[in-house]
């Protein structure tokens, strides 16, 4: 693929992966004459502009997902490649994912699998996506009721962020990618951290430059940590800030909850189990918490009351929490920070997570 003007790229052991920023809605351009061995992805959401988009071709096989976290399983995995043998595509295929994370983490999947592996590009349509889902080769769909329970680490070839489809995108996902970026910042970046406290107003209406650098920001210090550590075997564990608490909510509310809300009530409840372990600076976790409240992510202990079949809300969130991939000898492991960029990954005794959880 041809680079556009404003672009960067980040290796990884698949090779390099290019990432365009583009002022319009287009796809990767497939060529006009012959065989074209490509798959398109999208959802049900996203058909309509996928259709639309600069350099779209009928020519090209298209799968459409059902939308939602629900799709993300086994079955239509199997779709996908399914779709792709009944078109005879080889292994010097293309698979182009068109949607949001959903669309993006099994479309990869696929690709990872398909011949034991085909090109992958990414077009995102969401923020979540575009700061963090899309960048740095994490693949997988849920299996029974857990989340991204089967996987693989899938570099894609080319990643394009195409700002104008955030103009449409729904009040809940687009809080749910704010979240993600949110968790970047805590990690890797002051500034962007700042633009949450100075800039409320810009990012609340979606102002298109301020969101744009916020996007841009995220998404290379992501890819900084994944061209450092791939496969997650030391500092990549961080951008899991939030995700054992959040993953654990999500499972409990069979995926009715927003990911990135589920990942926002997280960061609150690992914040205060590092105020509990008196590792975590007060003064920031004030600050961080006051930022989430700001923009209206639960911080409560309980996220809500419901009948939990006799258990209570604490007992359901630490059962899903035991089974979290990061988990080692079956102490369940969090990313806590001490103050803003400084973080690190703890054994924590299931007591201690009990009490920030009622």
């Amino acid at each position: 693929m041809i680079p556009l003007a404003q672009s960067f790229s980040f290796s990884t052991p698949h090779g390099r992966t290019l990432v365009c920023y583009s002022d319009t809605v287009r796809l990767p351009q497939l060529p006009e004459k012959g065989r074209v061995d490509a798959l398109y992805v999208c959802d049900e959401h996203t058909l309509p502009l996928l259709r639309q988009a600069e350099y779209f071709s009928a020519q090209v096989p298209l799968v459409v997902l059902p939308a939602g976290d629900e799709a993300k399983n086994l079955d239509t995995l199997a779709l996908i490649a399914e779709k792709a043998a009944e078109y005879g595509l080889d292994r010097h295929a293309c698979f182009i994912a068109f949607g949001g994370g959903v669309v993006c983490d099994i479309t990869a999947l696929a690709a990872s699998l398909y011949m034991r592996g085909v090109q992958c590009i990414l077009v995102p349509t969401t923020v979540l996506a575009m700061a963090d889902a899309s960048i740095g080769g994490k693949t997988a769909v849920n299996l029974s009721g857990y989340k991204n329970l089967i996987g693989t680490f899938y570099a894609a070839s080319s990643i394009i962020l195409c700002f104008p489809v955030l103009s449409s995108l729904p009040e809940a996902e687009y809080r749910s990618g704010l979240a993600e970026i949110l968790k970047t910042a805590a990690l890797y970046d002051t500034e962007l951290y700042q633009m949450f406290l100075t800039r409320h107003d810009e990012i609340i209406r979606r102002d298109s430059t301020c969101l744009s650098l916020m996007i841009r920001r995220a998404a290379e210090a992501k890819a900084l940590v994944v061209e450092r550590d791939f496969t997650e075997q030391g500092e990549r564990a961080f951008l899991n800030f939030g995700h054992t608490f959040g993953h654990a909510l999500e499972s409990l509310s069979h995926f009715s909850i927003p990911h990135g809300d589920a990942v926002a009530w997280g960061i609150s409840r690992a914040l205060a189990v590092g105020l509990r372990m008196q590792l975590t600076d007060k003064d920031y976790a004030t600050s961080l918490i006051k930022i989430l409240n700001c923009y209206n992510w639960c911080t409560n202990p309980v996220y809500f009351n419901r009948q939990l079949n006799g258990s209570s809300f604490a007992d359901e969130i630490i059962a899903r929490m035991k089974k979290d991939k990061k988990n080692r000898d079956g102490m369940i492991r969090l990313v806590l920070q001490e103050d803003i960029l400084k973080t690190q990954v703890r054994e924590v005794d299931t007591s201690i997570i009990r009490e920030v959880l009622i």
